[in-house]
Parts: C-alpha cells; structure tokens; sequence
C-alpha cells in the first residue's frame, strides 16, 4: 500500500485570513474541496486558540488533513496525509494539494515537502530492547 504526505506552510492568503474569523465555516468550506478532490471526511474538529491561533482537523477515509493558522505571525501549514488502500489516490492528492494551496496561502509563498511510502511495511524496522 503506497501513501502521499504532503506538507506546506506560506504565508496566509487574503481568503484564509477572512475565512477563519468563522471556524466553523472554514472547517465546512475545506471539507468541501476535500470532496471535490473525491476524498471523504469522515469528521472534522476545530480548536480555536485565541488572536486567530487555529488548528483544524479533518479525518478522512484516506487518511488526514491538518490545518494550523498563525494569523498574528501571518502564516499557515497544512500536513496531509492520503493513503492507498483500495486504489491509487495519487491524483486525488494532487488535486487537493494545489485547491489548497491556492486558497490557504498567498501566491509565490508556498513551500511544500512531498513524501512517497510505497511499501510502509518494508520500512519499519523492529525495535531492540
């Protein structure tokens, strides 16, 4: 079973800045691009930290998705992690990752690492006591 982990941060778009003075919709606007990208949330969680300090949690069938918003400091990451259980969800990845990035963060500041697991099982070494 292979995985896709994608994580960003940049600096917070003029949308995500606007959005996120109402969790509770962010939480169901982000939900939606996750179902556009043909993923399924099967819960969602919000913690609001005060002075626009939020982190945001989506439980998908494929995996997860977190949102972490420092609206004083004036930036954002996101850490998603899709999983291939029944098929490859690369694609579906993909398309999620740029709908995100192209709303949580401002143009030209997104830096995102990708990570690739193709075989998790083969990689996990035992631990010695």
């Amino acid at each position: 079973m292979a995985s896709h982990h994608f994580i960003g941060n940049g600096r917070i778009s003029a949308g995500l800045a606007q959005a996120a003075k109402a969790p509770n919709d962010l939480v169901r606007l982000i939900a939606g691009k996750v179902k556009s990208a043909g993923l399924e949330v099967v819960d969602q969680r919000f913690v609001d930290f005060g002075n626009g300090g939020l982190t945001l949690v989506w439980v998908l069938a494929e995996s997860h998705l977190v949102l972490h918003h420092w609206c004083a400091e004036g930036f954002a990451t996101l850490d998603l992690h899709i999983c291939d259980y029944h098929g490859s969800n690369a694609a579906k990845a993909s398309a999620l990752t740029a709908a995100l990035a192209e709303f949580c963060f401002e143009p030209e500041t997104a830096k995102w690492n990708e990570i690739h697991l193709e075989e998790p099982a083969l990689l996990a070494t035992p631990a010695s006591h």
